[in-house]
């Protein structure tokens, strides 16, 4: 199904299950169907939104700005078209920056978050502009060479390296280049998970090679009463990785 956004750009979802809502968002030039694994397993406990964040997957780019809050207004209409008042969200890795830039606009149609391998602090000066310099590379190399090099540190799994490549390889490299400008200038939101009126989880993989070291603890730090999970033999794609336990542990949100 797909929505349009009054800038012209559309929002391809789908919605699966029954139940309370659970919109889970996916991470870095990847896009919904990675969450297929969770959705069935779990279809018949949560109405699960599956969402193609805008310029990935198969939703358009429109007149992108680079911007996470563009992202989560895209999302905002899409509960709206849905009926949805209120939802649990899940986000992995890109997807929990997009998360925490949603509840930081609008905290009163969240639930609670998951952040799934991935962390609430901004990038360092040398991280934002090696993402700027990529998102300038990937426009003219295209999307090949970062697919490549990303799908080896996604997951240790060879199998599951395979079929993470064949996802990144669907990527526009205009939908990606734009979303790394986004992350790029997010926010450090640290002192905004500390805020947040309502339940917190943290999911990491224990072999994760993306998410900073030690990113669990500052979380832990920031969100004392925070659900920590660190999940062993893991790395950066739990929804391939661990399925079940995930899923299990998604499940638990309010």
């Amino acid at each position: 199904m797909k929505l349009n956004m009054p800038d012209g750009a559309s929002v391809d979802y789908e919605v699966v299950g029954s139940g309370r809502p659970l919109m889970l968002l996916h991470g870095l030039a990847l896009n919904r169907s990675i969450w297929k694994p969770v959705a069935r397993l779990f279809r018949d406990e949560r109405l699960f939104i599956l969402p193609d964040i805008r310029g990935q997957g198969k939703s358009t780019l429109g007149k992108a700005n680079g911007s996470l809050v563009q992202i989560a207004d895209d999302l905002v209409r899409l509960l709206d078209h849905l009926k949805i008042e209120k939802t649990a969200i899940g986000g992995h890795s890109m997807g929990g920056y997009i998360a925490l830039a949603f509840a930081k606009n609008h905290v009163n149609r969240v639930s609670s978050i998951a952040l799934i391998t991935s962390n609430a602090r901004a990038d360092s000066a040398d991280k934002r502009a090696a993402r700027i310099e990529e998102a300038g590379k990937i426009l003219q190399e295209g999307i090949e060479p970062f697919a490549d090099a990303m799908a080896v540190k996604l997951t240790r799994h060879l199998s599951t390296q395979a079929r993470v490549r064949k996802i990144l390889l669907k990527t526009e490299p205009e939908g990606l280049s734009n979303i790394l400008k986004a992350i790029a200038n997010r926010e450090n939101n640290l002192g905004l998970i500390a805020s947040l009126p309502f339940p917190m989880m943290a999911i990491f993989g224990k072999d994760d090679q993306i998410a900073p070291v030690g990113i669990d603890v500052e979380i832990e730090r920031a969100v004392p009463a925070v659900k920590l999970v660190r999940l062993p033999g893991v790395g950066h794609m739990p929804m391939f990785e661990a399925s079940l336990t995930l899923g299990a542990l998604l499940m638990t949100l309010e």
